[in-house]
């Protein structure tokens, strides 16, 4: 197994780059920590890595001893930093990508060797304007979404059920940092208006509103289900035009056995995460026949994907997921996920379709894992703050 040739890197409980070093390099370090965080269930020598890593770079930042003998480079300390404060579940490919286009050096890094030398292959300024380019143009659609998407909230009138801007704000940040490719807008807003719809039926059925929306409402009960058969329609036409694939029916299905565990008081909560991940891969023309979803492939990734982000939202709830117990469970329900996502053996599912499932699993992640603040922050930069140019 790949995982098998750390053993050769570490003597005792330690790990190693150079068999004799006597100071250990803090980037080599660093990118043996981000390997860790991506193991399977009874990955031990990974479990290991991740525990020896994570104490020496914190000694390296508490210390201020993040010089390296191999790198001159523009943010060492940031980019250990970011790797600490956010760990990989909970490290959303759009906030990840800013923290380190702030970090990255393009030409001004210098390699260590016999002599200090520039590597113009790997580190450019070309590489790092093209990048700043192409983030500052995602961010400007993101932004063009987020005013579409504010009056989609106004019209339907979802303040009646006790949904604030704010939630709006947040799911759509989730949707916008784990999808953010340009030419994948719908994926993004399915994403993002499927929280809200969830939002604001379970909701109604559980009565978590302001008093003038009762369950005996006609008139709310209506907007309810005006809101829904609308939100639908749209994804399915959108879909149809831009694809030429008719998700009606299976959009209908997904949804439709969903409310019926609303209404019956049931498990709805527990498969949530299923209902995002089918919404956003059948608007991303993905579309799974029966045999798909009974196989056994289907069903184990779906099943603890639900199972994961369920106990983690219940986490959220009542005081997140920092707790020893619920943490190591959560944590090795994450395993699991990521196994199964990325294990090749995995027959008839779409890579795609799989990456979906880990996706809103690290979306559940994050938002139980992260304060107020950091959220808040993360939101200004991913979709606000334009990067500037040199």
């Amino acid at each position: 197994m790949y995982k098998d040739v750390l053993y050769k890197f570490k003597d005792g409980d330690n790990f190693f780059c150079l068999m004799g070093e006597t100071d250990k390099s803090p980037t080599a370090m660093y990118n043996l920590y981000r390997c860790s965080q991506v193991s399977f269930p009874g990955e031990k020598i990974l479990e290991d890595a991740n525990k020896f890593t994570h104490n020496f770079l914190q000694h390296c930042l508490s210390n201020n001893q993040s010089l390296d003998k191999w790198l001159i480079a523009n943010d060492i300390p940031g980019e250990i930093r970011y790797a600490l404060e956010v760990p990989w579940y909970a490290s959303l490919p759009r906030v990840e990508a800013r923290s380190y286009l702030e970090q990255y050096g393009g030409a001004n890094d210098i390699w260590i060797g016999k002599t200090l030398n520039r590597m113009p292959d790997i580190s450019n300024n070309v590489y790092l304007e093209a990048a700043k380019l192409d983030y500052n143009k995602c961010q400007s659609q993101h932004q063009f979404e987020w005013t579409n998407i504010q009056e989609w909230f106004t019209q339907c009138n979802f303040q009646h059920f006790g949904i604030s801007k704010k939630e709006l704000l947040e799911d759509y940040f989730l949707g916008a940092t784990s999808i953010f490719e340009v030419e994948r807008s719908r994926e993004r807003l399915a994403w993002a208006k499927s929280l809200i719809m969830c939002k604001m039926i379970t909701s109604y059925f559980t009565q978590e509103k302001p008093t003038t929306c009762t369950k005996n409402s006609n008139e709310t009960r209506q907007m309810l289900l005006n809101n829904l058969l609308k939100f639908l329609h749209q994804l399915s036409e959108e879909t149809y035009e831009t694809l030429g694939k008719d998700i009606h029916l299976q959009l209908h299905s997904v949804w439709g056995t969903w409310l019926i565990c609303v209404r019956e008081e049931k498990t709805a909560c527990q498969i949530e995460a299923e209902l995002l991940v089918r919404t956003i891969n059948l608007c991303g023309g993905h579309m799974v026949d029966g045999e798909i979803i009974s196989s056994i492939d289907y069903k184990n990734i779906s099943n603890v994907t639900n199972k994961v982000c369920f106990k983690i939202q219940n986490r959220k709830v009542s005081g997140g997921i920092n707790c020893k117990e619920i943490h190591n469970e959560v944590e090795l329900e994450m395993k699991e996920v990521v196994k199964l996502v990325l294990d090749n053996s995995s027959c008839g599912i779409n890579k795609d379709m799989k990456n979906t499932f880990l996706a809103v699993a690290k979306s559940f992640y994050y938002i139980a894992y992260v304060t107020e603040e950091l959220l808040n922050f993360h939101i200004s930069k991913v979709l606000f703050e334009p990067l500037e140019y040199d």
